[in-house]
């Protein structure tokens, strides 16, 4: 059943997805075509105009993919569509599982547009090449290919939390008989407040624990695995916060529905 129903999520989110995703790759197509004329100098404004709107695209790009998945979230449950999503003979969790499933698709399918969007507008001869040579270097003790792994599966678990946080505060605002909106928004402040406090915390803790760590930063001693170890802290801390917010969006969803 879970399959089922992730599959109709994800159907649902491409309407909000693929025009995003045509952009993307549009603009790259035009920059890239417009690129065989950029010895006249208007086309070549034009194309940096067009860059500059791909860049800009690409900087929020995340961001306007988690607006899309928090408002299908917020129809598909809480809404009038949720009276019709609830009468499924499927358990509150697999409803929810789905949701963050579906997130998790969308957050690679996002990156891996992004990449094509990049390479079909910039590719130029023995790039690859060259990308493949600076994935092999070294920096203090790492290759960079090692670190960049790391900070995708860190960017992956940030991005999965700070959904499931807005999706814990809106199980939360919607359990209430008014002001939902409102309340969601409060809850989801209180729990961005609340988390950077404790983020905060575990910071002081690491440093009280291991000063010799900072002092390593200012001197030839440092050594990325060192980093590697103090991110990997918070990387499980933040894991831990996003099965946090599962909980609490399961059990109001389960116990304290109360639709729109």
């Amino acid at each position: 059943m879970l399959g089922k129903v992730l599959k109709y999520d994800l159907k649902a989110l491409c309407r909000y997805l693929i025009p995003l995703y045509v952009v993307l790759l549009g603009l790259s197509m035009m920059i890239r075509f417009l690129g065989f004329f950029d010895n006249i100098s208007v086309i070549a404004i034009i194309c940096g105009l067009l860059i500059v709107a791909l860049v800009m695209l690409f900087i929020f790009s995340f961001m306007l993919a988690g607006i899309f998945l928090v408002k299908y979230y917020l129809e598909n449950l809480f809404k009038e569509q949720g009276y019709l999503t609830h009468t499924l003979p499927v358990k509150k969790g697999t409803l929810l599982f789905s949701k963050v499933l579906a997130s998790l698709v969308v957050f690679i399918v996002t990156a891996l547009v992004l990449i094509v969007s990049l390479v079909i507008a910039f590719y130029q001869e023995g790039l690859f090449e060259e990308v493949m040579k600076g994935f092999n270097l070294s920096i203090y003790g790492m290759k960079i290919y090692e670190f960049l792994l790391f900070m995708i599966v860190y960017g992956i678990i940030g991005y999965m939390t700070t959904i499931l946080m807005v999706y814990a505060s809106i199980a939360i605002g919607y359990s209430r008989s008014s002001n939902k909106l409102v309340s969601s928004v409060v809850c989801g402040l209180i729990f961005y407040f609340i988390m950077e406090f404790l983020y905060l915390g575990l910071l002081g803790i690491i440093m009280a624990i291991n000063p010799s760590f900072t002092a390593s930063l200012d001197n030839n001693t440092f050594m990325m695995k060192d980093l590697i170890s103090f991110l990997s802290i918070f990387m499980i801390f933040t894991a831990l916060l996003g099965g946090v917010y599962y909980y609490i969006s399961y059990r109001f969803m389960d116990k304290k529905l109360n639709l729109e």
